[in-house]
């Protein structure tokens, strides 16, 4: 128990959620009338440009996943009589490591819109959070720029952590619960956005990291074909290390002996973990999966999407690579991209957590794609070779750029571009870079160069991740020109239909516009069409990694 607690205070320190509620319901609340029942609003205003639109927080789009519901699939929400109460959001899914927030009665949808009567485009994002963390609250995503922008935005809460991918892999505990929550958030979007002013036929989906490969994962399953018609996708793919859960039955096992549960019968294990008080459940959890996840941090994180074994009802149960490769998702219209340097949050860990990387040096064959081989020989001489093209022959904890720019090719920029160039044989794709490097992303004093994870948010979602006042010129220009690309795409289905002054009349060509190359939009002080961006590492993985040592069919990249 003294290592669970250790484990989770490191982890506590690293993480980091909230939830807030705005309430201005008065007199004169919309109501909206869908299959369900009715639904009470309330009138609001966009911070900025001051424009009026209402919004619906708290609709219920599953049963509440309580007692024996715990762990299953969602389920629909019943009926209800009266009007229902919408002008509140809903707690977010239970999380957090020492301080465990949220409520398992968290499934619940918000749909933001400017006029009920319209079909206008409409936006649904899928929040990111290593899929331990995340909620669809305003205060941690205002879509006051995006309102702003003419279309309709919805956001929902899916289950995270043990609660939403616990998984032993087999027919009673297949896993990928969360990923089923969004597909069936997803359904409800479908068939009741026109009742807020909403376009069926022009629904976006868009996600960064966990929610990005959430998008990713969705893409490939069936189980929401037909809910959505173009899809965004930043920072992250399926193919991502740390969008699979390899140790997803040694995690759930583990979890299970702690508790004194029979962790031999599936049944048993989810029969007494429902049993288990929800704060514990996820407290002790969290520990367990972040020791096991910090054996080696860059083959996966603590809970995840799994490839479940094939069953009815199963959400995805294939080689995501492969798939990929040869066609298997859905061939809508879709962005793709990274920021300029994921990795860059690295120069900011504390000693201890550097210290850490000693780890690599003395295992080295840890650096090397958890996916590549299963032939340890092969997987050493592939590390090594990794190890001397990145650090040379010196010790990884004090070479932190070093470090950064490793973390930024093998978790993002490798899997992602590899996603956009397997799915652009196949469907239109845009890729981008964002490099610019302005405050809305939350970076005050730049350490080290380049765009770090997360910051592109804060030029779509006003305020995250914390509200700036007395934004730049330049921050705002750049954050109308991502806003403008974005919903251009989410209505037209092309990020730049027509010339555009803001967008410097640049138009955005495809990914595969130019043979045997990757062409790309570099978002930057300027718009500016580049190809192949960080091209010599890719090409370095591509011929010397996996092209001699690699042992196909893959599941990530």
């Amino acid at each position: 128990m003294k290592t669970i607690i250790l484990v989770t205070c490191i982890v506590n320190s690293l993480q980091k959620s909230s939830i807030n509620i705005r309430d201005r319901s008065g007199e004169g609340d919309p109501i909206v009338t869908i299959e369900d029942g009715k639904i009470r609003g309330r009138h609001d205003e966009t911070v900025d440009l001051k424009k009026p639109y209402i919004t619906f927080q708290g609709i219920p789009y599953a049963k509440p996943p309580l007692g024996n519901l715990r762990f299953i699939p969602p389920e629909k929400n019943s009926n209800w009589s009266g009007i229902l109460d919408a002008t509140k959001e809903k707690p977010e899914c239970v999380q957090g490591t020492l301080d465990i927030t949220g409520s398992e009665d968290c499934l619940y949808i918000n749909v933001y819109t400017t006029s009920l009567t319209q079909k206008k485009a409409v936006m649904v994002f899928i929040y990111g959070g290593s899929f331990v963390l995340g909620n669809s609250s305003y205060s941690q995503y205002p879509p006051d720029w995006l309102l702003e922008a003419d279309v309709v935005y919805a956001s929902f809460n899916y289950r995270v952590g043990v609660f939403g991918f616990i998984s032993t892999l087999d027919e009673v505990a297949p896993g990928n619960i969360g990923l089923k929550d969004q597909c069936l958030a997803l359904k409800w979007v479908k068939h009741n956005i026109d009742r807020f002013g909403g376009d069926p036929n022009r629904i976006t989906i868009f996600g960064e990291s966990a929610g990005s490969a959430s998008v990713s994962y969705q893409l490939q399953s069936t189980c929401a074909r037909g809910a959505y018609n173009r899809a965004i996708l930043q920072s992250g793919t399926s193919l991502c290390l740390w969008a699979l859960h390899r140790r997803a039955k040694r995690t759930a096992h583990d979890i299970a002996r702690f508790f004194h549960v029979d962790s031999w019968n599936t049944n048993r294990i989810l029969e007494g973990l429902r049993k288990v008080d929800y704060k514990t459940l996820q407290q002790v959890s969290i520990g367990i999966a972040s020791r096991i996840a910090l054996e080696n941090p860059l083959a996966g994180i603590q809970f995840g999407p799994v490839i479940e074994p094939y069953h009815n009802g199963a959400f995805f149960y294939n080689y995501s690579e492969k798939g990929l490769s040869e066609g298997y998702f859905d061939h809508v219209p879709t962005i793709i991209g990274v920021n300029s340097n994921e990795g860059a949050a690295t120069g900011s860990i504390p000693a201890l957590i550097r210290l850490y990387l000693l780890k690599y040096d003395i295992q080295f064959e840890l650096l090397a794609p958890e996916d590549l081989t299963k032939y340890l020989l092969d997987r050493r001489i592939a590390a090594l070779a990794i190890k001397t093209r990145y650090f040379n022959i010196f010790p990884l904890s004090i070479q932190t750029e070093s470090v950064i720019k490793f973390i930024s090719d093998d978790q993002f920029n490798r899997p992602v571009l590899r996603t956009a160039g397997s799915m652009a044989k196949y469907s239109p794709v845009y890729f981008y870079v964002f490099s610019y490097e302005g405050r809305l992303g939350g970076v005050e004093q730049r350490t080290v160069p380049g765009v770090r994870h997360t910051e592109d948010l804060g030029y779509i979602f006003r305020g995250f991740p914390t509200r700036i006042n007395n934004i730049s010129e330049s921050d705002k220009l750049t954050s109308n020109r991502i806003i403008k690309l974005w919903t251009n795409f989410a209505k037209y289905g092309n990020p730049t239909h027509q010339n555009d002054s803001v967008l410097q009349n640049v138009i955005w060509p495809l990914s595969s516009s130019i043979s045997n190359s990757l062409v790309y939009l570099n978002i930057s002080a300027n718009l500016e069409i580049g190809i192949n961006p960080f091209h010599d590492n890719m090409k370095f993985y591509e011929k010397e990694i996996y092209g001699k040592y690699g042992q196909p069919p893959y599941d990530t990249y």
